[in-house]
């Protein structure tokens, strides 16, 4: 009986938070989806805005794995630029990749997305790596509600260190984002190695007031919560994933939003 009537406590209590009130829009909920997934799915991008913003990830609480990235956006009517820089390990060992990519929209319902990446992979004492890859992406609005996505990462099977004998892995991803109502969302990827393993990766994100938006990720890999706030143009996050059977690795980012109405 208990459990019953918690049950329908947790069932209208959400209810509730995902009620749409005047002043609420999916402008945020939307941009910080896609920011937060625009390596996975970069096709998306054409249904946000022009910005900048990093992200800083350290895995399992090692200083051998940290991850750090800028990434921007420029839209220009129906076309956008997007590029990025990271790097992952340390001084001692590490891979660093530049992005550079163009997307158009063609219409209000479609757009497609290619990128060039450059990668770097250095390990002291030895002489660093330098290699090549591609992807292409495309993004469909189902309605005003509904994306699909697809990104296909380097399907022209390039090598490490461009005539290397190593295959830079093949990555097949597939996404689709809803947003039945303005203050929450709920989106679903699944993502192919080649070689490797299977990821499928859900996500519920709400905006229970106006500057707050909060999230749980939840994949056959790991388990996250993350905490958003906006302040006029700007998205500053924080989140922290727990890796099954192993550690939690804590991650923050921000994103400025030039474009963004203020208030909305």
């Amino acid at each position: 009986m208990k459990t019953k009537i918690f049950i329908k406590i947790l069932f209208f209590s959400c209810l509730y938070i995902a009620v749409p009130a005047e002043g609420y829009s999916q402008e945020d909920l939307l941009c910080a989806h896609i920011a937060e997934n625009m390596d996975k799915s970069p096709s998306l991008t054409a249904f946000s805005k022009t910005g900048v913003g990093f992200h800083v990830r350290n895995d399992f609480g090692m200083k051998e794995m940290m991850f750090a990235e800028v990434v921007s956006v420029w839209h220009r009517k129906k076309n956008f630029l997007m590029m990025s820089v990271n790097h992952y390990g340390y001084v001692n060992y590490g891979e660093m990749q530049l992005s550079v990519g163009y997307g158009r929209n063609f219409g209000d319902h479609f757009a497609m997305t290619a990128r060039i990446f450059y990668l770097m992979a250095h390990a002291r004492e030895y002489p660093s790596s330098h290699s090549l890859c591609v992807d292409v992406a495309v993004a469909y609005k189902v309605i005003p509600k509904l994306w699909l996505d697809a990104t296909v990462y380097n399907p022209f099977m390039l090598h490490y260190g461009l005539l290397g004998q190593n295959v830079i892995p093949l990555r097949f991803t597939v996404g689709c984002t809803y947003m039945p109502l303005q203050k929450f969302l709920v989106s679903l990827t699944t993502s192919k190695l080649f070689p490797g393993e299977w990821e499928v990766d859900g996500r519920f994100m709400i905006q229970p007031i106006a500057p707050l938006l909060l999230a749980v990720n939840c994949s056959n890999a790991r388990l996250g919560v993350y905490i958003g706030l906006t302040y006029k143009k700007f998205l500053i996050s924080v989140e922290a994933a727990w890796h099954y059977r192993i550690s939690v690795s804590p991650q923050m980012g921000g994103f400025y939003f030039p474009e963004r109405r203020v208030g909305a």
